[in-house]
């Protein structure tokens, strides 16, 4: 693991060197700044109050690389009190229910069904508990970590804002997502064959790699 750590930090490094200009995605608001680390302390406590365990890949970043900040999207979250606050209100046991999928879900049907005053059932927060959201890639489009189930660890999407449903962000997704972030139309293609989620480290990663070939590709345009 901790292999695997440094590489994240030694391309980020690469990343924040080449584009000075911020040219990639998002960077204009993280400027490839971290957040400081949180303790083991910290991250013992936040597990015993929500009776989970963090997935090491995530565990290990917050510890040792930094608790959000420079990341896909509009930026790595990270542990954010804030979110941490909309989660209580969800109820004490959110993130430790397992989350409900895995393979792609999208009930359209359920855009219909309302109860009174309450939100449609397709917009539901329970159908991502045991989730984090770990990130924003604009229009309502969220990246969530899986906390607990069979799918922990795993990077998902939630893109119900846009009727798009919720579904593992596969390599095939992070291919849109970290090299054409001006949200459309056509988000994912259901006929590919890949649909493993991409790990916590997977998705940063991929982000870096493509990150750093955009900013070298400009620069030799």
């Amino acid at each position: 693991m901790s292999d695997k750590i440094e590489n994240l930090k030694n391309k980020l490094r690469q990343l924040t060197s080449l584009d000075k200009s911020f040219e990639v995605f998002g960077s204009e608001s993280h400027e490839y700044k971290l957040n400081p680390c949180l303790s083991e302390t910290e991250v013992n406590n936040l597990e015993a109050k929500y009776k989970v365990t963090l997935p090491d890949e995530f565990r290990n970043f917050v510890l040792k690389v930094g608790n959000g900040g420079a990341g896909p999207g509009y930026g790595l979250i990270g542990i954010d009190n804030v979110e941490l606050s909309k989660i209580e209100l969800l109820g004490s046991d959110f993130l430790s229910l397992p989350f409900a999928f895995d393979g792609e879900w999208n009930n359209l049907d359920l855009l219909q069904n309302t109860n009174g005053d309450s939100p449609n059932a397709y917009y539901d927060p329970k159908l991502v508990r045991g989730s984090l959201l770990v990130a924003e890639y604009g229009c309502g489009i969220e990246a969530r970590l899986v906390i607990t189930g069979t799918q922990s660890g795993k990077i998902w999407i939630d893109d119900r804002v846009g009727e798009g449903g919720i579904y593992p962000l596969t390599s095939h997704c992070a291919a849109f997502f970290h090299d054409d972030p001006d949200i459309e139309d056509n988000l994912y293609e259901s006929v590919e064959e890949v649909k493993e989620a991409l790990s916590f480290y997977e998705w940063y990663d991929n982000w870096l790699n493509r990150s750093i070939s955009q900013v070298v590709l400009l620069g030799a345009g």
